[in-house]
């Protein structure tokens, strides 16, 4: 068993670990390639509607499955999706698990991490939803 960690977006520490086991763990963020311009910042996941920095409302997305490439291509997909259709793909789809956190800070993941998801010290008072 592997424990992964998942970076907090505001602060950089560690949010939560993922315990993981022969899968890939992916994360796609507006936190780690980006520049700041005029007070804006601009990061490099495109929303190709816009072409402009995908603002969708969530900071960062990680995925885990057993397919790195999959993995790699969803979390950038469903960051620019949002939470709202990011949740029905996964509703309609189930061959991975996710951790979505919001601009806010606020956590969601599916209900095959719960069990494997726990906040790091300094987190336990974060409130995590499971999506149904």
């Amino acid at each position: 068993l592997w424990r992964v960690g998942i970076e907090d977006p505001e602060t950089g520490g560690a949010l939560a670990i993922l315990g993981v086991s022969d899968e890939a763990v992916v994360t796609s963020g507006n936190y780690q390639r980006y520049f700041e311009e005029d007070g804006e910042k601009y990061w490099h996941i495109i929303d190709p509607e816009t072409a402009a920095p995908a603002r969708s409302g969530l900071s960062s997305v990680t995925i885990v499955g057993t397919e790195g490439l999959y993995c790699d291509a969803l979390s950038t997909a469903l960051f620019v999706m949002g939470l709202g259709e990011a949740a029905d793909f996964w509703r309609e789809y189930q061959d991975f698990e996710a951790v979505f956190i919001e601009d806010d800070g606020d956590v969601f993941l599916t209900p095959g991490l719960k069990e494997r998801f726990t906040l790091a010290e300094g987190y336990q008072t974060r409130e995590v939803t499971v999506l149904e």
